[in-house]
């Protein structure tokens, strides 16, 4: 692995780790911004449920497999020159989604701002560590890296309503490239590029995989949305899909050199951080996107109202990993987090669910889901080998990615599913028409309330299988890395590397000392 980069002095490292943030907050911020838009782009665009739902989604799921390939390919070419490539793709998508005529064109733009966001997320992280080394600074650079991106998600439709509320629905893609103009020049003038001595053999197949059996389960869970749907619309993607995730995994347990080591799924630490780091922004993101779909169309808010309603969620966010990680480091129950954040957040949605306490509602969803991702994140790096915290960050970074794609296709089918059930005879079958009468706000009040009840039970369901036992958490060996536990590791959209690399160059197992 390559050497820390030789720093003049402290003032320039902390200039370097502002840069590389300004970098990836608007990465993290579009995995959600355009969800306060739905209303707006049915209209303006005249866009179908179906066709809406895949332009939030498609960002996400693409991802799933393409931080897969970005690390290593940051390793064979530098990440500086990585994160520079990244934030051209990522400009030249953000034009094209503001200009898209229609759903598909902004489908497809949507893809391409996935492919940029891939390249960058990764080459900030290697870029930090590459700064910073692994000292106590690098801890607070950590730090505050995972507080942008515990923000990120919840900020996403509140910055978006801001927009809106101003401008055409295209801003909210245009105001990436005055950042992406500041933050091109100070990459290229403030950092240097290193490229790894050890490096992953890069192959394409495995992140296809990937790819197309997320896709494919994503496209049968959405189906459900469809007016007449038939079984083959619903079983073909679906079956594709699984066959898909199938051959991925075999190929991950067959390959010498692994995109996604699976063998550390072993240690039922790992297993259970994983968990708590899937289920739950599975749950929040899906959460989110029904709940200004609910501001807007059965509520009457307008943008600007509804970003208001929404901002206790990613203030609390921002602040759950460093204030809860203080309060429970000094407790000396650091893994408490987990259940303690849970029942946090599902406290939060009973009260969103039963109309009472809304504000008071979103702060503990917020504060919860973030103490869950950053105390997640770091079970997932301490139970793993040192030798293997590439590894382990790459299962985290997917099943992230995979949380966030499949919460929106799963909470949106649920909410339209149980609209329509709820709907009296005659009337228009169609979410996006909630607000024609009172009748079918109150369908749409009823379908939303329902979906919250649903991430409450869904939350509460996660306590078990996302604590991990002490006697778990001590089966990964001695090598595993110690300092995150007073510093923890952030999950956030498309993590990918902590240390620059994506694997290790040969195979360990996960019990193996190193």
């Amino acid at each position: 692995m390559s050497s820390p980069l030789p720093v003049v002095g402290t003032a320039r490292r902390w200039l370097v780790l502002t840069v590389v943030l300004l970098c990836f907050l608007p990465a993290a911020v579009d995995v959600t911004i355009l969800t306060i838009t739905v209303p707006t782009l049915a209209h303006e665009l005249r866009a179908s449920p179906t066709e809406l739902l895949w332009a939030v989604d498609v960002y996400s799921l693409l991802m799933v497999g393409l931080v897969l390939v970005s690390g290593p390919l940051g390793d064979r070419i530098g990440h500086k020159r990585l994160l520079l490539a990244g934030l051209a793709v990522f400009s030249a998508a953000s034009a094209l989604c503001a200009a898209a005529p229609n759903p598909p064109a902004l489908i497809g733009a949507r893809a391409l701002l996935a492919v940029g966001a891939s390249m960058i997320i990764p080459a900030t992280l290697a870029l930090i560590r590459q700064t910073f080394g692994d000292g106590r600074d690098h801890a607070v650079a950590i730090g505050a890296w995972s507080a942008v991106a515990a923000g990120a998600s919840a900020l996403g439709p509140v910055a978006g309503g801001f927009l809106l509320q101003h401008f055409w629905w295209g801003s909210i893609f245009l105001v990436n490239l005055p950042i992406v103009a500041l933050a091109v020049p100070a990459v290229a003038l403030l950092l240097r590029n290193e490229v790894e001595s050890e490096r992953q053999p890069w192959e394409a197949t495995s992140p296809l995989l990937s790819m197309v059996g997320f896709l494919g389960c994503a496209y049968a869970i959405i189906a459900f949305t469809h007016d007449g749907v038939g079984i083959p619309e619903v079983v073909l993607p679906a079956a594709a899909g699984l066959t898909a995730l199938v051959l991925f995994v075999r190929r991950q347990q067959r390959m010498p050199h692994p995109m996604l080591d699976l063998s550390l799924f072993r240690l039922p630490g790992l297993r259970a951080g994983v968990v708590a780091s899937v289920l739950p922004v599975l749950v929040m993101v899906g959460f989110e996107l029904q709940l200004v779909q609910y501001l807007q169309i059965a509520k009457g808010l307008s943008a600007e109202a509804a970003a208001l309603y929404l901002i206790p969620m990613p203030l609390a966010a921002t602040v759950a990993g460093p204030v809860g990680g203080l309060l429970l480091s000094r407790l000396g129950q650091p893994r408490a987090g987990v259940p303690a954040g849970l029942l946090l957040a599902a406290t939060g949605y009973v009260l969103v669910a039963s109309g009472t306490v809304a504000p008071l509602g979103l702060a503990l969803i917020g504060f919860g889901h973030g103490l869950v991702q950053m105390v997640a994140s770091n079970l997932i790096m301490t139970t793993a080998p040192s030798s293997l915290a590439g590894a382990a960050a790459g299962i985290e970074s997917v099943a992230y990615e995979a949380g966030a794609g499949l919460g929106i296709a799963v909470f949106g089918t649920v909410t339209t599913v149980a609209y329509r059930l709820l709907l009296p005879p005659g009337t228009s079958s169609s979410p996006l028409d909630a607000g024609a009468s009172p009748e079918t706000a109150r369908a749409f009040t009823e379908a939303f309330h329902s979906t919250t009840w649903l991430a409450a039970a869904l939350t509460l369901a996660t306590i078990l299988p996302a604590t991990a036992r002490r006697a778990s958490a001590r089966s990964g060996t001695p090598g595993a890395a110690t300092n995150a536990s007073t510093s923890p590791i952030p999950s956030s959209p498309g993590t990918s590397s902590t240390s620059g690399t994506s694997s290790t160059p040969s195979r360990k197992q996960p019990n193996e000392r190193t």
